[in-house]
């Protein structure tokens, strides 16, 4: 039978940090990347597939 680890205080912690920091990151990329033009572009080239 193999123990399962239960994460600890400090475990649980650093998974909030590591979290805030990627929110953080991705927010900024958010901000500086413009999604429309991208967006644009991308569905002048390629049509959404059709369900079966």
């Amino acid at each position: 039978m193999k123990l399962q680890k239960q994460p600890t205080l400090a475990d649980t912690i650093c998974d909030l940090r590591a979290r805030k920091i990627k929110r953080t990151f991705f927010s900024q990329i958010d901000t500086l990347i413009d999604w429309v033009t991208i967006e644009k572009l991308i569905d002048a080239d390629y049509s959404k597939g059709k369900s079966a």
